[in-house]
């Protein structure tokens, strides 16, 4: 799509309409568009899509597109405060492959107890064997929920320290490696923390 066709007023030019006489669009797809057009912009500030945009917002959901539910599971559980609704679109971001929905998915799984199912989606980014693309997902999480105002939740808390007293070795190292519950502690502690500090 040409410049005039921007997020603003995407709708301007109807989808399969050729830019140019010159272009083949016989083989256009609208779903596959819409599935596969990058809201990254939208994924660092969420909250843009709260009110604004919201025609674009749900072609991105009707044709599955995993980085609009990041958003949308994103302004549910921390701007909306609707657990069931903020955590269903997570998973549905994260089973559309999107890391970073893996990550908040499985950590959002860890800040309310339950620890079994969040473990196993954090466990999806291969952090035993490197910790790269969880540190990185982290990074744009971060960068994600700057954009909402305060959510400290007083549930975090508890889940916090019952994590950590399933944390034998509270997160010091055993042999070289800090064990299974010291992981998925340090990473429910880093959100916890950066959840705090949204109120100072």
């Amino acid at each position: 799509m040409g410049e005039d066709a921007s997020v603003n007023n995407y709708d301007i030019i109807s989808i399969g309409d050729s830019a140019s006489s010159n272009d083949d669009h016989s083989n256009s797809d609208r779903t596959n568009y819409f599935r596969n057009i990058s809201l990254s912009y939208f994924a660092a500030q969420p909250t843009e899509m709260l009110s604004k945009h919201l025609e674009f917002k749900e072609l991105c959901f009707e044709s599955g597109n995993p980085e609009a539910h990041y958003i949308e599971g994103i302004l549910q559980l921390f701007v909306k405060e609707d657990e069931q609704a903020g955590l269903y679109h997570l998973r549905q971001s994260s089973d559309g492959g999107y890391i970073d929905g893996t990550y908040l998915y499985g950590l959002s799984l860890l800040a309310v107890e339950r620890f079994h199912k969040g473990q196993k989606y954090l466990d999806k980014l291969g952090w035993k064997e490197s910790r790269s693309t969880s540190d990185q997902c982290w990074e744009r999480v971060k960068k994600s929920l700057t954009d909402i105002p305060y959510f400290m939740n007083q549930g975090y808390y508890i889940a916090r320290a019952n994590l950590e007293t399933l944390c034998g070795c509270r997160s010091r190292k055993r042999r070289g490696r800090v064990c299974n519950h010291g992981y998925y502690y340090e990473r429910l502690n880093q959100f916890v923390e950066f959840a705090m500090s949204k109120n100072n």
